[in-house]
């Protein structure tokens, strides 16, 4: 029997929890196949969520309670269950959002076939935007990104320009974590979103595939540690600090598996091109160059202008 494990990571969730929890419970799969547990790791609330939480435990034994200890912040709570959770399968879970009955079933559809030629693999999806009530509002969170996602899958170059994966809509296999779990979350420059971090190493050293398809309703409660957004409305200022972060966290990721990055050989050369251009040892030529080359990824809106003020950005006086 596969083991699927749901993480979930609470900080004063009271009004949304027992919803989402009951909708990961009530997932239609089969339980003569795999076997669902939820974990989840309360980070210090100081309202009624860990007796909620409690409350639900008494009638299901597929939920456990990790004991607080500290406060960690969202990211590394998230981080920290994943390294104390053993199973074949890693479904990351917000607190006040709901899942679509199918949810696990869609993921495991892809993720099960794939793996067999892809040992490192992982899926993620779309998701409806859904207000306070976690009512559809009929917009998906991925918006016209969604059109930049080609073949069925995300490729490590894509991400070095934009974000595409929420950890409410990422599965990852047993592979893809022990991957993961290779790299000190620690070091990793954002310090912010583990999502974005687990992202970039699953589609480095495997494949990160894409399920087309709305599995969740993204609630926006106004408490959201990161909400959905409008992409049109970001600024040119905001593209390019956004940019300058995200190449930092793309270098920090192959530059930290430097040995392990020997087993995929057509990444050295890109590795070399991001440490030497975010190190501001790259000459303008090869600066402008990379992101010329590269301008439709950094954006779709401002193409020549990010990319000429980021080629700028990445002087070794800029740095």
């Amino acid at each position: 029997m596969k083991r699927i494990a749901v993480l979930v990571s609470t900080y004063n969730g009271e009004n949304y929890i027992a919803d989402q929890l009951n909708s990961i419970l009530n997932q239609n799969i089969d339980t003569g196949l795999y076997d669902l547990q939820i974990t989840v790791r309360d980070d210090g609330s100081t309202d009624h969520t860990v007796s909620i939480i409690e409350k639900l435990k008494e009638t299901n034994m597929n939920i456990s309670l990790i004991p607080f200890t500290k406060n960690l912040g969202f990211a590394k709570s998230f981080m920290s269950l994943l390294s104390k959770v053993e199973a074949d399968y890693y479904f990351f879970s917000d607190q006040d959002d709901i899942w679509e009955q199918n949810k696990v079933n869609d993921f495991l559809s892809i993720i099960s076939a794939e793996e067999v030629k892809t040992p490192i693999c992982g899926v993620f999806s779309d998701a409806w935007i859904a207000d306070k009530h976690a009512n559809s509002i009929g917009v998906r969170l991925l918006g016209q990104r969604k059109e930049n996602i080609k073949n069925g899958y995300l490729t490590f170059m894509q991400q070095i320009f934009e974000t595409y994966v929420a950890g409410a809509s990422l599965c990852i296999n047993w592979n893809a974590r022990q991957q993961v779990l290779e790299f000190n979350f620690d070091d990793f420059l954002s310090r912010k979103a583990h999502d974005h971090f687990i992202a970039l190493i699953i589609s480095c050293y495997g494949k990160l595939y894409f399920l087309d398809k709305p599995t969740l309703r993204y609630r926006q409660t106004g408490n959201n540690v990161y909400g959905a957004r409008n992409i049109k409305k970001k600024s040119i200022l905001q593209r390019l600090t956004s940019l300058h972060s995200r190449v930092k966290d793309v270098q920090r990721t192959l530059y930290i598996g430097g040995n392990i990055m020997k087993q995929v050989p057509e990444k050295e050369k890109l590795a070399e091109t991001m440490i030497t251009i975010s190190n501001g040892q790259a000459s303008f030529y090869e600066r402008l160059k990379f992101f010329k080359n590269h301008q439709r990824l950094v954006s779709a809106k401002y193409p020549v202008t990010l990319s000429l003020l980021y080629t700028m950005m990445t002087s070794k006086n800029a740095n």
